[in-house]
């Protein structure tokens, strides 16, 4: 005959073990209702507000971008007319015009002591200005900063595929950035400038 005290442990433990994961998942929506005030009141709140997207949206489609005719410009100019618009087409009366200033640069990185460089990264720094085009002010300015790493190896066609590789990687992520930045600026724009009620 077996040992009833073992037995009932037995019950015990699967009894406790089918409780908690009832109640795992109430425990992780409490959680990230109590992480949700938390960071309300630390002042955090969504990128698009209280006002919704569609603002952000509709001033993003009034930027028209000018860059240098360089090959860095041009991907930074139509990566970010992409993002701007779903057309991807520069708008015909652009209500803001987004001045690109373009640097990049090559940083060996693995250096083999016979000089032989075998690893390096391709650095974009990209200060820019957002400027109003109905008074020719400028309402933002700052700057973005990306770079991509790629291999060199003994074939120079080979190297020179995985620089334009790096360059145009380099150029969509800060063409991410700088989305980002304006999207942010457009935001506070928007929320600063709404009624108090918010009608």
């Amino acid at each position: 005959m077996g040992n009833p005290s073992a037995r009932s442990s037995s019950c015990r433990a699967k009894s406790s073990t089918s409780w908690f994961r009832r109640a795992a998942p109430a425990a992780v929506i409490a959680l990230t209702v109590s992480a949700a005030l938390a960071l309300g009141g630390c002042g955090f709140r969504p990128l698009y507000g209280d006002h919704g997207a569609e603002s952000v949206v509709n001033g993003l489609s009034d930027i028209d971008v000018a860059a240098p005719a360089t090959e860095v410009g041009r991907e930074l100019k139509f990566a970010l007319l992409d993002r701007f618009s779903q057309s991807g087409d520069a708008p015909v009366s652009p209500a803001y015009r987004l001045l690109l200033a373009p640097t990049s640069y090559t940083q060996d990185v693995a250096v083999q002591q016979n000089a032989q460089v075998t690893r390096a990264n391709f650095v974009l720094v990209v200060p820019f200005r957002l400027v109003e085009t109905a008074h020719n002010k400028t309402v933002l300015s700052s700057t973005s900063r990306s770079r991509s790493s790629y291999n060199r190896v003994e074939s120079e066609y080979a190297n020179l595929v995985a620089a334009n590789d790096a360059s145009r990687r380099t150029a969509e992520a800060v063409a991410d950035d700088i989305k980002l930045q304006i999207s942010v600026f457009f935001d506070r724009k928007i929320n600063r400038d709404a009624p108090a009620d918010g009608k």
